[in-house]
């Protein structure tokens, strides 16, 4: 069949609007009418080349849609669900998988890292030459096909274009909070980077019963969202943010701290920022970023660094559980979406994302 997708060429190039060729659904695979579409940090970072990526490529991981039709074989899914879609399409029987670590299991890191479906083929191409899709998925178009497991069922009342940040944003955020971090009733908590991940992150500790927790970010909007989601200090990001941190919490330090922007000196700041025997969770550490000084910092400190990969998720069981906290009113999602663009502006709204705008942009179809 046909359909349009927004083609990524190169770094620096705007997206290409094309009508590409997209192959039937095979054996365990479903067709999606992609109805909205996050534009993700990780998005962003392959489009400005801090991220490498093979090209042509269709971007976009983070969606939700309406099953169109569905492959031999196909059992959890019918024509008409609504679904949102991950790529974490765990195999269940790995030593990973057997542990309930579906997070590290390697099915799904040909996902994420060669953009192709497990088996390394591609659904989508264009004038006879195919298309990698984005994390397996390629949601910067307005159908894909994906594996049955990449896409989990939610109910039809739930909106799509709310529901499409759970399957990155808020599953990663809320998880570094919640499953990585292992934040307690009572902790005391510090997010550094309040976007569409970090923000989770906030509403993460806020459910998980953490009394303080401090939102850090350079953008006046952002930590004034942060508050509204459960923050109970606010930072402005800068040199000095572990000892004001410090000084919210008896000058001990926080019991956990989430980095998400993923540079040096916010690393540092995370393990630093953290008590004797805290924890930090490195959502965000790009190449070549590290923790200075070890024996100091963490050794010495009986300190814990954790990494955290989509926030630890099991998306078959987490996924309706972050639904059912939206429907209850405890996970708020509505708020995230900052902007809206139909698909034809789609540009836009990775420029709007490029500028640390707001929390999410969306992408409609």
């Amino acid at each position: 069949m046909k359909t349009q997708a927004a083609l990524f060429d190169g770094p620096g190039k705007p997206l290409r609007l094309a009508e590409i060729d997209l192959a039937e659904p095979g054996p365990g695979e479903v067709l999606v009418e992609v109805k909205a579409t996050g534009v993700c940090h990780s998005d962003v970072g392959v489009f400005t080349g801090k991220l490498p990526a093979p090209t042509p490529l269709v971007l976009g991981h983070e969606g939700a849609g309406i099953v169109s039709a569905v492959g031999p074989g196909v059992e959890s899914l019918s024509v008409g669900d609504h679904v949102v879609l991950t790529w974490l399409a765990s195999c269940g029987s790995c030593f990973f998988c057997r542990r309930g670590d579906h997070h590290l299991c390697g099915r799904p890191r040909t996902m994420l890292g060669a953009h192709t479906m497990p088996d390394g083929s591609t659904r989508m191409s264009i004038d006879g030459e195919p298309l990698r899709q984005f994390c397996g998925l390629g949601t910067f178009a307005q159908h894909t096909v994906v594996p049955e497991g990449a896409a989990v069922k939610i109910p039809d009342e739930v909106p799509l274009t709310s529901a499409a940040l759970l399957g990155c944003g808020v599953l990663t955020g809320f998880g570094a909070s919640v499953k990585t971090g292992g934040v307690r009733v009572g902790d005391s908590v510090a997010v550094i980077g309040c976007g569409g991940v970090g923000l989770n992150a906030v509403q993460g500790a806020r459910v998980a019963g953490a009394t303080t927790i401090v939102a850090i970010d350079m953008h006046d909007e952002r930590l004034e969202l942060a508050r509204k989601l459960g923050a109970t200090d606010t930072v402005k990001a800068g040199p000095d943010v572990v000892k004001q941190v410090r000084a919210l919490t008896s000058k001990r330090g926080v019991d956990v701290a989430v980095e998400v922007v993923g540079r040096q000196e916010t690393v540092n700041q995370a393990v630093a920022m953290i008590r004797r025997g805290g924890d930090a969770v490195l959502v965000g550490a790009g190449p070549g970023v590290g923790v200075d000084d070890v024996l100091n910092n963490v050794v010495m400190a009986g300190k814990n660094i954790h990494g955290c990969l989509y926030g630890s998720a099991r998306v078959k069981d987490d996924i309706p559980m972050l639904v059912d906290l939206y429907r209850s009113g405890s996970l708020l999602i509505d708020q995230l979406v900052t902007e809206t663009f139909p698909f034809t502006e789609i540009n836009a709204a990775v420029d709007y994302c490029s500028g640390e705008q707001g929390a999410r942009a969306v992408v409609e179809s």
